[in-house]
């Protein structure tokens, strides 16, 4: 067959599956669906660096790729890397977090990421391959769209408008951090936090404008995005119901008058997560904030941080009252201890119960965490925990 025919590497799929069934063990197949994702986030050229990030398993045989006609990529690993892959795929979907496919679907389903055990589930694996190769050969090819013009000063005036009075209820999301009881693993909920889908928000105000286009043109959209949920969350029965709640704002709109108003009707514990680029350009400011967030019974937190920049960021000098740290699957490795040491020694001088582990996705993310001093939790896996959930007193 011409590998220019349609089809051709879904072909290869299903051949090369069907003679793997005569010896299946420790393979597995597993479909990445990029195809799925949004046009601004699977060009040709965004594609092939996803592809490239798995170039060096193919060596020895380890995997087998087969990049297939609508842009989705299938692999047919070994036993011995499969644990390499799932690492790539946790990257990869921490990059497109933001991006619907990456998140489960209503009954927690993951739509992004298939696997098929061949020792188990050969003949399953075989027939998604034919449907994959059916509808590639007879299916309408798709047409990819451009790639989406990035945020100018006259579109984001455009958006900003139309931000300022649009109903954005919809496109707020909440998640609860956990804190778990290291002896019994009884979770009780420390705060919910509230926060701004971009991804649906985009969707809907901007559909024809990457809004993450340019940082800095963003940088003021989210300022206008802050005011907005301020204003909603404080109208909304889940997060009055709640015993503490978060939000993450720009360090400027902490000092404003609608912040403040926001608290006068807010009569809760209020947690303001602020990103690293914000201490770090104006730490001055984050002190004064956070002392003054303090005197009135809330709360600082220091939120996208990760291992890396704890090397680096003596964060227990800034003594906010909670940091966040990203779960990625490498920290709880055999051999990377040294990632287990720097957690313990930032949980230890940060103090106890103020550091959370974010992006949770396996009560993998959590043993880890209980075993370095890590009590606080957030991601898909806690939201699990949903039965096991009591208010913390």
């Amino acid at each position: 067959m011409n590998q220019g025919a349609r089809g051709y590497q879904e072909t290869l799929l299903v051949d090369t599956i069907d003679r793997m069934r005569r010896n299946p063990e420790g393979r597995k197949v597993v479909h990445l669906r990029l195809g799925e994702m949004l046009p601004q986030n699977r060009t040709a050229v965004r594609l092939k660096i996803l592809n490239r990030m798995f170039r060096s398993l193919e060596s020895g045989r380890q995997v087998q790729m087969f990049n297939l006609s609508g842009g989705d990529l299938v692999m047919i690993v070994n036993s011995g890397v499969q644990r390499d892959v799932n690492n790539i795929i946790h990257r990869i979907r921490t990059l497109f977090e933001s991006d619907p496919i990456t998140m489960p679907d209503g009954n927690g389903e993951d739509r992004f990421c298939i696997w098929f055990d061949l020792s188990l589930d050969s003949a399953l694996a075989l027939h998604a391959a034919q449907e994959l190769k059916r509808v590639a050969q007879t299916g309408p090819q798709r047409v990819e769209a451009p790639p989406l013009p990035p945020l100018t000063p006259q579109t984001l005036d455009e958006i900003q408008k139309k931000l300022a009075f649009a109903n954005i209820v919809p496109f707020v999301r909440d998640q609860p951090v956990l804190r778990i009881n290291p002896t019994t693993y009884e979770a009780a909920i420390e705060f919910v936090e509230f926060f701004l889908s971009v991804g649906e928000l985009q969707r809907a105000a901007a559909p024809n404008i990457n809004i993450l286009g340019d940082r800095w043109l963003f940088q003021d959209l989210s300022r206008t995005m802050d005011m907005r949920m301020l204003d909603t969350v404080v109208r909304a029965p889940h997060a009055r119901e709640a015993a503490a709640i978060s939000l993450n704002l720009n360090l400027e709109t902490v000092i404003t008058t609608a912040f403040q108003g926001f608290l006068a009707n807010m009569p809760k514990k209020v947690v303001v997560e602020v990103q690293p680029i914000d201490v770090f350009t104006n730490p001055s400011m984050f002190m004064d904030v956070q002392s003054a967030m303090k005197s009135m019974g809330h709360a600082m937190l220091i939120d996208g941080l990760n291992v890396a920049t704890l090397r680096l960021l003596d964060a227990a000098s800034l003594k906010p009252d909670y940091i966040k740290v990203a779960w990625s699957p490498e920290l709880s490795e055999i051999g990377n201890s040294s990632a287990g040491a720097v957690m313990a020694a930032v949980t230890a001088a940060v103090g106890e119960g103020k550091v959370i582990i974010s992006r949770c996705e396996s009560s993998k993310a959590m043993s880890w965490g209980l075993k370095n001093g890590v009590t606080l939790f957030q991601g898909r896996f806690l939201d699990s925990l949903k039965s096991n959930r009591r208010r913390a007193g």
